[in-house]
């Protein structure tokens, strides 16, 4: 348990404090000094070009081969020694009605995938908590949620949620990033001045707790701790003016890309038009709230489920949105006409999902602490509602993870976890095992103690330990 002390100022300014004998409870025992471990999913709708999304070569290490110009992972080819890319994965509870859940496919494939729990007949929404909220409730402060991001229009239902806090209990992710950088900074429901105060960094930290600090002065604590308080604050004093190269990661993005935020048009923001820039904004607020300590965990959701933007951008011109061209129709239902060449227009979708990923995994990846980055010390999920999405397929689920969590996972490997011949499978391997895995790379235990035991009620228990390092 992080047992850390925090000085909250007025304006909803947080600042930690060493570890003060005096005020530790008798039985409490220092955290061993190690960088905190995040996850982070990254999530899009609708299944993938199946035919060119994986890596060229054989399972082992990855290779420069791997990422070839044929590949949608073409773009992670700088990432490939951080990269481990799983093989034969199946969702559970299983799609094609064979496993006992309300809800079609679709419904299962967002409802379910980071849950492992079934949909309830009525809401249709998820009968559990999914893993970012889980991590949360484990490792975040008292009462501070899992960061929930999204990208484009949300569906109000089960397919425009992936998140959840219980049963029928759905996350509706933030896609203003105005409103998702507010919160991060402490500027919900502030007064303009104090929310100024904040985005343009015009006071020290320390002056926006000094209430907090003299109050704390006043309790009994020993010289030892008073001496300890009182170097650690003029430690802090130090780095704030010579912030350069100090490791001191303050909570805020430049005043250029905060002023980008806030201009942002809120009747706009779920247009198809704004998909890219507002990602981009999302990804630059996610990494930032990761690498700060605002949370141990993150989603952020690119569209709905059974939807998605038209793609008009990045040398694509399609007609038709992401989820007509997954079945390669003209209509959603599958009652219109063919459309002609619509797996290169997956593929290309493919491939710029990938890119975006890299944007975000270069965010993270910019940020050192200690010997190593933030993205070292994260799982960075890419995944999606669907592999095939013509076939509404559940079998063999693309997820590529960047990061080694702090050295628990294996990195630079293709790993098939499969004990079947094709990986188009559900005898084994079901996603609800990478899920507990995940719970436990981050740190997070029973609670009597030891590692997460099983994540979800469907699928078996245990980890994938082909994964680990």
């Amino acid at each position: 348990m992080n047992r850390r002390t925090f000085l909250r100022g007025a304006c909803g300014v947080m600042l930690g404090l060493p570890l003060l004998e005096s005020l530790r409870p008798r039985d409490a025992k220092a955290d061993p000094a190690s960088a905190p471990r995040r996850f982070i999913a990254f999530f899009m709708c609708n299944g993938v070009n199946m035919a060119k999304f994986f890596p060229s070569t054989q399972y082992g290490a990855l290779t420069a081969a791997s990422f070839g110009a044929t590949r949608a992972i073409a773009p992670l080819a700088a990432y490939r020694d951080k990269l481990l890319i799983p093989r034969g994965i199946h969702m559970a509870p299983r799609g094609y009605g064979f496993d006992p859940s309300a809800g079609d496919d679709h419904a299962k494939g967002m409802g379910c995938k980071l849950t492992a729990q079934p949909l309830v007949q009525g809401s249709q929404y998820a009968a559990g908590i999914s893993l970012d909220q889980f991590i949360a409730n484990k490792l975040n402060p008292p009462g501070t949620p899992a960061l929930t991001l999204m990208v484009g229009s949300k569906t109000p239902n089960v397919r425009g949620h992936i998140s959840y806090t219980a049963s029928e209990a759905p996350v509706s992710g933030e896609n203003n990033p105005w409103l998702a950088y507010r919160d991060l900074v402490g500027g919900t429901d502030l007064e303009e001045e104090a929310l100024v105060r904040l985005t343009k960094r015009r006071e020290s930290v320390l002056d926006l707790v000094s209430v907090e600090y003299e109050a704390l002065l006043k309790k009994k604590l020993s010289k030892a701790d008073r001496d300890k308080l009182e170097m650690h604050f003029q430690t802090v004093r130090d780095l704030e003016v010579g912030m350069g190269g100090t490791g001191i990661i303050p909570r805020e993005l430049s005043p250029e890309r905060a002023a980008e935020i806030e201009a942002i048009d809120p009747d706009t923001v779920a247009f198809d038009a704004e998909f890219k820039k507002v990602g981009r904004m999302q990804m630059d607020i996610l990494a930032l709230a990761i690498a700060t300590g605002a949370t141990r965990a993150a989603t952020l959701q690119w569209g709905s489920g059974a939807a998605g933007p038209i793609f008009k951008w990045d040398g694509m011109a399609h007609e038709y949105n992401h989820h007509k061209l997954s079945h390669g129709n003209t209509r959603d239902d599958d009652t219109g006409s063919a459309v002609d060449g619509y797996e290169e227009m997956l593929f290309n979708i493919d491939r710029w999902y990938v890119g975006e990923y890299v944007y975000l995994l270069d965010r993270l990846a910019g940020y050192e602490e200690g010997g190593a980055t933030v993205l070292d010390n994260s799982a960075v999920v890419f995944m999606n509602e669907l592999s095939d999405g013509k076939r509404h397929d559940f079998r063999d689920l693309p997820y590529i993870i960047a990061g080694s969590c702090g050295g628990y996972f294996k990195t630079g490997q293709y790993i098939k976890v499969t004990r079947q011949s094709s990986t188009v499978q559900d005898k084994d391997a079901p996603h609800n095992k990478l899920l507990t895995t995940f719970a436990n790379a981050v740190g997070c235990t029973e609670e009597g103690g030891g590692p997460i035991a099983n994540f979800g009620s469907f699928g078996e228990p245990g980890e994938f330990g082909e994964l680990k390092a």
